[in-house]
């Protein structure tokens, strides 16, 4: 019986993130559909293609908020194995939300292995999306930018190892493009817990060239510093 109140708390807190969190989706995924409806004019086949892109995006923004219902169940089962599994599945299924379901879990979970389960779980998934940032693909740099920014934007730990990444690839231009841009997106908060890093990514940056500087500038805003002054030339 001891173990009950723990779960009945662990419940409580993910139940409360889901009641935020599928509605959320869900009007999300309405405001799509009615702004896609209002400005795609069915004449025009771009206005049609941009139409369906919409209507498209709607219908993963709902099918992402029956998910969250269906995920929650394992997330609160009995079966300690079960609920780790579902943190993997979360943070791929669910790249906005899953990251904040799995942080629940691992700081409340009523058992120290499934808490260090979701620890381990969330670093990985991180650290993969980091990787990708640097990586030759294009569509994959794109996707995992997107993820990073939707599901880790208020993360210190994530700041630091973008930094650790940009730096230990620093002749990948593309890479750390990439992370600048990423960075613009997050917290000031979470900038801020590594300012020295973050300023010494915008002077590494600036040397990639002016489409690059021009981000740094962005991040150097977001950060509440001024960029470095552009030196003179004689």
């Amino acid at each position: 019986m001891a173990a009950d109140p723990p779960r009945k708390d662990l419940w409580d807190r993910l139940t409360a993130l889901a009641t935020i969190l599928v509605p959320a989706a869900i009007a999300l995924a309405g405001h799509f559909v009615a702004q896609g409806l209002k400005q795609a004019e069915i004449s025009s086949e771009e206005r049609r293609a941009e139409q369906a892109g919409v209507i498209a995006e709607a219908n993963t923004k709902i099918a992402q908020a029956g998910l969250i219902n269906t995920l929650m169940k394992s997330l609160t089962s009995a079966n300690p194995q079960e609920r780790k599994l579902a943190v993997q599945a979360v943070l791929i299924a669910l790249p906005e939300q899953g990251p904040l379901l799995a942080r629940t879990i691992a700081q409340t979970d009523e058992d120290g292995a499934v808490q260090a389960a979701a620890q381990s779980s969330l670093k990985q998934r991180s650290d993969s999306l980091i990787r990708q940032l640097f990586a030759e693909n294009a569509a994959l740099r794109i996707d995992a930018a997107r993820e990073l920014v939707q599901g880790w934007r208020n993360q210190p730990d994530a700041v630091g190892a973008i930094l650790d990444a940009a730096f230990q690839n620093s002749d990948n231009q593309n890479g750390v493009y990439n992370a600048v841009v990423v960075l613009t997106e997050y917290a000031p908060e979470a900038l801020n817990a590594h300012r020295d890093g973050v300023l010494k990514l915008i002077t590494l940056a600036e040397a990639n060239g002016p489409k690059t500087a021009a981000k740094t500038a962005l991040l150097a805003r977001r950060l509440g510093a001024q960029p470095a002054p552009t030196a003179l030339t004689r």
